[in-house]
């Protein structure tokens, strides 16, 4: 008689990382754990989220985007709205072995959502950045209680050993926090033949995602403009995606230092295959973070094997620290940051190693096997 598949129902009500889901669900299908993924409804536009298993739209139903409201009422409809998403998991709940949140969005919601949810099976809870958001500016809801579903659960994954420490610092028993490494990110569309771009011999820098203070953008135009005599015929720039800021500040300074020439913005969502065009266009990322624990833009670009400059944050001081795929800089240290630039202008630096990539597989198994140690645990208590 076979064995009914382990079962699972993981969380991600807005779908922030529904590139790293998607990775994730292939790993645990092919680790033989069954799925179901609760989250919001496709919207317009974007790229559609296609787990392994089913994908439950219970958040949000109406209030996505509930752009209809005025602007006081939206924020309190949409937390009204995560409430009832969290009833419908609680009935869910019952057809699953554990239960998995890749957010908690409110984390006082979530975590009464927790401490029910826990009575009957396990939950895990991943947390992909230990600084709620980043530091991004969040409701107060969102903000409030935010370690509280993090203490409430069994046991909670993290991405890098940095973060496991901070957790443990904050007051978590390291037997309660799992390291499992973030896989890579593709890019669905292949780049064009050609590239809509010239090649006109420079070098060519690319700071990609979502704009966001956290990214240090301002750091990054404070450097170009202290090494613009340096950078001229040698390099250009490219910061391409949506703003998530106040852009004004940026373009300010780009214009007081007299950089237009060295810094092009290409503002806006970019299609998949804008995106791989630029990947292939790029000759080095940029990541001057003021802070991260895992970035996804990373795990996406590094098997483009081109050189990154980046701050010692996170998972690129685990992963860049030999020196060989590229060069770490202290967190918003202009001077440093200017200098690693024009080294990699005048040198045309290439990585001396292939990034090596943990595979969904092999995160899949690992974290089945969390599930399966969690199980163990709850049936021999």
């Amino acid at each position: 008689m076979t064995e009914r598949p382990l079962s699972a129902l993981l969380l991600d009500p807005s779908l922030f990382t529904a590139p790293y889901d998607t990775g994730l669900s292939e790993g645990l299908e092919a680790a033989g754990v069954a799925q179901t993924w609760a989250v919001r409804p496709e919207r317009a536009g974007e790229a559609a989220f296609r787990p392994a298993g089913e994908a439950s739209p219970v958040f949000y139903r109406r209030f996505d985007r509930p752009d209809f409201l005025p602007g006081p009422l939206r924020a309190p409809a949409k937390a009204l709205s995560h409430l009832a998403g969290l009833l419908r998991v609680l009935v869910m709940a019952r057809r699953f072995d554990v239960i998995h949140f890749q957010w908690t969005v409110l984390p006082l919601a979530d975590a009464a959502a927790i401490w029910l949810l826990k009575r009957a099976r396990p939950v895990v809870v991943t947390v992909h950045d230990t600084n709620p958001f980043n530091g991004e500016k969040i409701s107060f809801f969102q903000n409030l209680g935010f370690d509280l579903p993090i203490r409430l659960a069994d046991k909670v994954i993290v991405h890098t050993q940095s973060a496991r420490r901070t957790l443990e610092a904050r007051g978590l028993a390291p037997d309660r926090v799992a390291v499992v490494e973030h896989g890579p990110l593709p890019v669905g569309a292949p780049p064009p033949v050609v590239s809509p771009r010239l090649d006109d011999g420079r070098w060519v820098f690319v700071l990609f995602g979502q704009i966001k203070p956290y990214k240090g953008l301002d750091i990054l135009v404070e450097a170009v403009g202290r090494a613009a005599a340096d950078l001229r015929g040698k390099a250009r720039f490219v910061v391409a995606g949506a703003a998530h800021m106040d852009m004004q500040p940026i373009t300010d300074a780009i214009a007081r230092h007299g950089i237009e020439d060295l810094v092009e913005l290409r503002l806006g969502r970019l299609s998949e295959a804008e995106m791989a065009s630029l990947f292939e266009e790029a000759d080095c990322f940029l990541f001057p973070y003021r802070a991260i624990d895992a970035s996804g833009v990373y795990y996406m670009t590094r098997s483009f094997n081109k050189w990154m400059i980046a701050s010692r944050v996170g998972v690129f001081a685990e992963a860049m620290e030999d020196g060989r795929t590229g060069v770490l800089t202290p967190p918003e240290d202009v001077e440093a940051l200017a200098a690693a630039i024009v080294q990699a202008a005048n040198d045309r630096a290439v990585p001396t190693a292939d990034a090596e990539d943990s595979s969904w597989r092999g995160i899949g198994e690992t974290t089945r096997a969390l599930y399966e140690a969690l199980l163990a645990a709850r049936g021999a208590r």
